[in-house]
């Protein structure tokens, strides 16, 4: 199923499979979410604030940490292998014959599943972009755009505004819309596509009234747009928040990979920020933060801006250390240790300087690498157990 990758079938031939498989153009009660960063997040943020109102979710995310089967979610739990294997040999004939790529037979996995389990809502994430997302081939009363960032240039555009372009394709037709954007021409894109769509468009507000009164400190400054983008969202579906409702949804938040502690003294921190605006949130949360990061350890695919990636992290004043780790997407990390003057090493020696660090360690640049550490330290305490 993985091999098969590739670009998604034109909108229409996925809106007639999805109406001749489900017989219906989408899900009543559904929010879509697009952006460059913060989706997941958001779609976290969503289940945990619709959970405090007693209602059920089903989530469809990308990409996955440790088990493709995590993109898949009931109530912001994955499924099952048994449920997935069932999901997948109900339709391996129709996937087969229509040559689906494997982003395809996730989202329809996804529909079939949420068609049998009949979540109160059902929250669905893009994979790139928004215009030609298999996701947009669905209807939403309600969709989300985070934040437009400089991120799959080679298919949404060279400028923030093109990929702006790109993801207003999630707004349609009288849909309530919200967005964390704050660029200017980003955001005229937003706002000249909703008003031609005759869509409602809400931009966030700045920032979390009486946030003293519920929100964790320990949490990124970034999490606090993602929140925002979550209640505005349910806000403009109706539904009002208590402090009590809103505390016990911060309590449950919980993300892996973004901000997350591994280990508090001496620090050990994974976040799988993979672009600029990525590293730029994470460095910003960072300062922010009561933690003088001391080593970093950075791995980057070969399309994302991996210069200024560097340059951002440098600014915490650690030293960084680049890490290969298996990925037919890998860099060229040896041109880019050659170029900022860094170590290079492989995965296997930095898993294995992990628990002897001393020093307040940070882990990121990738979801990729970032589910591959979470991988190998999983099996490195399962054999520690033995």
């Amino acid at each position: 199923m993985e091999a098969q990758r590739g670009l998604n079938h034109p909108q229409p031939v996925l809106q007639e499979w999805i109406q001749k498989d489900f017989g219906v153009s989408g899900f009543p009660r559904s929010i879509h979410v697009a952006g460059t960063n913060g989706k997941g997040s958001t779609i976290t943020w969503l289940e945990v604030l619709l959970k405090a109102k007693g209602l059920s979710t089903g989530s469809f995310t990308s990409p996955h940490l440790l088990e493709h089967r995590e993109r898949l979610r009931i109530n912001g739990t994955p499924i099952s292998n048994d449920q997935w294997e069932s999901l997948f040999d109900e339709s391996a004939e129709r996937f087969i014959e229509r040559q689906m790529t494997m982003f395809e037979m996730d989202l329809f996995m996804a529909c079939s599943l949420f068609q049998n389990e009949q979540p109160d809502w059902v929250l669905m994430e893009t994979g790139m972009g928004g215009e030609r997302d298999a996701t947009t081939a669905l209807d939403y009363p309600v969709a989300i755009v985070t934040q437009t960032g400089m991120d799959h240039m080679a298919f949404l555009g060279s400028t923030k505004e093109e990929i702006a372009c790109s993801k207003a394709g999630v707004i349609k037709p009288s849909m309530q819309i919200i967005t964390a954007e704050r660029n200017p021409a980003c955001l005229a894109v937003y706002k000249e596509r909703a008003a031609r769509q005759n869509a409602r468009l809400t931009v966030i507000p700045e920032e979390i009234d009486h946030e003293e009164d519920f929100w964790n400190p320990a949490l990124p400054a970034y999490q606090k747009d993602n929140f925002l983008c979550a209640k505005t969202a349910l806000e403009q579906a109706g539904f009002s928040f208590s402090v009590d409702e809103l505390r016990q949804a911060v309590q449950d938040f919980f993300w892996p990979a973004r901000f997350q502690i591994l280990r508090a003294d001496p620090l050990l921190l994974l976040d799988g920020a993979h672009n600029g605006e990525g590293i730029d949130a994470l460095c910003r949360s960072l300062k922010q933060s009561p933690w003088q990061i001391e080593q970093i350890y950075f791995s980057v695919l070969a399309d994302k801006q991996a210069d200024r990636m560097i340059d951002q992290l440098r600014s915490l004043g650690a030293r960084l250390t680049l890490v290969a780790f298996e990925s037919y997407r890998l860099g060229d990390l040896e041109k880019l240790a050659a170029r900022h003057h860094l170590e290079q090493i492989d995965f296997e020696t930095m898993i294995k300087q992990l628990p002897s660090e001393q020093e307040n360690t940070l882990i990121c640049g990738s979801l990729y690498f970032a589910g591959d550490v979470l991988k190998a330290l999983k099996a490195m305490h399962g054999k520690e157990s033995r």
